[in-house]
C-alpha cells in the first residue's frame, strides 16, 4: 500500500490506483511536476512550484496554495530515502484538484544513453510548449516505443524537422567547445535541469547558445547529453540514432 495526499487528505491506496494518475494517462485540463527525492529532501521545489504556477496561469486555472513540505512528507510516510515524487493539478468543472505522491525509483544503470528518433506533429512555437500539461500522450508514447525496440530514450523531430527535446528530457550537444541546446521557439520545455546547465556553464566561462538541431548536426557532434530532474546530466551515443516509427 501506498501513501498519497488528495485535495488536502491523506489516502492509503492499493500502488495499482495511483497509476490512474498517470499523466498521459489520466484525462484533465492541468499540469504537473516531476522531482527528485533525495536522502529525505525534494530537490529544487521552488522552482518546480514556480513552473506549475506559470502553466496554470497559461491555461486559466488559479494555482492553489501549495505546501511544498508534503512533498518531502510524502517520502517519510512511503518510508522512502530517495525516490521520484509527483505534483498534479487540474480542474474539473469549477473545481480544482491536487494530488501529490512519491514513489521508489532507480535511474537506469548505465553510462551511455542509446537513442532513436520520432517524428511528432508537434509544431515549433507551440503556445503550450513551456507548459508541463498532463495532455502528455505525445510524450508518453514516444518513450513506450523507443524502450520497446530496445533504446532507452526518444529524440522528437518537430514538423520543421529539427530535434527539440527527447520524450522525458532536453537535450543539449557540444562541438568545438561550444555547448548548444534547440531554442524554446522549436518546441521544447525549459526544463529546470536545462536551466541549471545554463546557469552553471556561464559561471563557468562555457559559451552556450541556443541553436535548431538536424539529425545531421547531432550526428557530427563531438558530444551530447540529456537533461532532467531525475537522471540530471546522461550522455548519450550518437554513432548509432536511428528513426523509428511510430504506426
Amino acid at each position: 500500500m501506498r501513501t498519497i495526499y488528495l485535495d488536502g487528505q491523506y489516502l492509503t491506496v492499493d500502488p495499482q490506483m495511483i497509476e490512474v494518475f498517470t499523466p498521459g494517462v489520466f484525462k484533465a485540463k492541468g499540469v504537473f511536476e516531476t522531482m527528485l527525492g533525495l536522502r529525505g529532501v525534494v530537490l529544487d521545489t521552488a522552482l518546480h512550484l514556480k513552473r506549475l504556477r506559470a502553466g496554470l496561469k497559461i491555461l486559466g486555472i488559479k494555482p492553489p496554495s501549495i505546501n511544498p513540505s508534503i512533498l518531502k512528507g510524502l517520502l517519510r510516510r512511503n518510508h522512502l530515502s530517495s525516490g521520484r515524487v509527483r505534483l498534479m493539478v487540474w480542474q474539473a468543472g469549477q473545481q480544482t484538484h491536487v494530488m501529490m505522491a512519491a514513489f521508489p525509483y532507480k535511474i537506469l544503470d548505465k553510462k551511455i544513453y542509446r537513442v532513436c528518433l520520432i517524428k511528432t506533429n508537434r509544431s515549433a512555437n507551440d503556445r503550450l510548449a513551456d507548459v508541463k500539461s498532463l495532455d502528455y500522450e505525445l510524450f508518453a508514447e514516444a518513450f513506450t516505443q523507443a524502450r520497446s525496440q530496445g533504446f532507452d530514450e526518444a529524440l522528437l523531430l518537430n514538423r520543421s524537422g529539427t530535434i527539440f527535446e527527447a520524450s522525458r528530457a532536453n537535450i543539449f550537444w557540444i562541438k568545438t567547445k561550444v555547448l548548444y541546446t534547440p531554442p524554446l521557439s522549436s518546441g521544447c520545455l525549459n526544463g529546470i535541469t536545462r536551466q541549471q546547465v545554463f546557469k552553471q556553464a556561464r559561471n563557468l566561462k562555457i559559451s552556450v547558445k541556443e541553436k535548431n538541431l538536424t539529425p545531421e548536426i547531432l550526428k557530427k557532434s563531438d558530444a551530447a547529453f540529456l537533461t532532467n530532474s531525475l537522471i540530471g546530466i546522461k550522455p548519450i551515443e550518437v554513432t548509432t540514432i536511428r528513426n523509428i516509427s511510430t504506426d
